[in-house]
């Protein structure tokens, strides 16, 4: 039987207020809430009470907090606090987004023109910059970890969040979440290494990030199968299709292909070798107009990666 429901009114911390259930999953619930002392909406995720006496699940639960939260910037959803219930349930408070996830708007509108997809991959490659230099590889980079909002000029504003099995370089907390070899990630967007339970590093998100991009400018995943062990074995053995005999219509420059079959090589020393050497190749390779809307967005992201 599920656990009953924060009722609204209740008061977390003495500071935030539950509004409304806002979304739950296996592993926790996420409230709209408000900060009490500077009347502001936040999210609240807390754990679920039904997996909370699993060690592991509250150590990832914990990470999620802990990466977000060193990870400061404008791509990445901040985690602003964390705190326990009075049962002990562990909570932490998130900034509050209005907008929709990516794989909505994947699902919805791909195949996209490469106007728009553009401006939202170098955004996810900042945020996964700004992540790595702090020790931090997300491991579960898809368009549903991404979130897209109206902000800065542009309805493609994109947040990077879920870092709930992202691995830290620094992780001290003595718990093992995975015993080796074992696989971890969303195998349609998992890099081979990842597939095959090898160690990996940042290149793994880069992989990643390729697929989405090859996923929006198609509308389809480079690699299907009935079960997930077809598609974690064809992301090991099989070339991925050209996008152009996918979509013959295909709306990007011609130079994008080998962009994304690069970041989807089989060999992680065969791929970008950071997330800024990514962005450089897709703005080295920029032949076309930015859109009216989202140009100073774009404008400052070419900025930031040319520095």
């Amino acid at each position: 039987m599920a656990s009953p429901l924060i009722p609204a009114g209740t008061v977390l911390a003495d500071r935030y207020e539950i509004e409304a259930l806002l979304g739950e999953g296996g592993m926790s619930r996420v409230y709209v809430g408000r900060h009490l002392r500077i009347d502001r909406k936040v999210a609240i995720k807390v754990l679920a009470p039904e997996v909370a006496q699993d060690e592991k699940t509250v150590v990832r639960f914990l990470r999620e907090a802990r990466a977000s939260s060193r990870i400061a910037h404008e791509n990445v959803v901040a985690v602003t606090d964390f705190g326990e219930l009075d049962s002990g349930l562990p909570f932490m408070v998130m900034e509050f987004l209005e907008g929709e996830s990516l794989s909505e708007t994947v699902v919805a509108e791909a195949p996209m023109p490469w106007t728009r997809v553009q401006p939202m991959l170098l955004q996810m490659l900042a945020a996964l910059s700004a992540a790595h230099e702090k020790g931090v590889i997300h491991r579960d980079m898809k368009p549903a970890n991404c979130f897209r909002l109206n902000r800065m000029g542009s309805l493609d504003f994109i947040k990077v969040f879920d870092f709930g099995i992202a691995k830290l370089r620094d992780d001290a907390t003595g718990v093992t979440l995975t015993r080796q070899g074992a696989v971890v990630g969303t195998p349609d967007y998992m890099a081979p290494e990842q597939c095959r339970g090898k160690a990996v590093d940042l290149r793994a998100d880069l992989y990643a990030v390729a697929v989405i991009a090859f996923e929006m400018l198609t509308g389809r995943v480079p690699f299907v199968g009935r079960r997930p062990t077809d598609i974690m074995h064809a992301h090991v053995y099989q070339e991925a299709p050209l996008m152009r005999d996918l979509l013959e219509n295909l709306d990007a420059p011609a130079g994008v292909q080998g962009i994304v079959q690069r970041g989807m090589a089989k060999d992680p020393n065969d791929r970008f070798e950071t997330a800024e050497a990514f962005a450089q190749a897709i703005i080295d390779d920029d032949t076309r107009a930015a859109p009216e809307k989202g140009a100073g967005l774009l404008a400052g992201l070419k900025r930031m990666f040319r520095r």
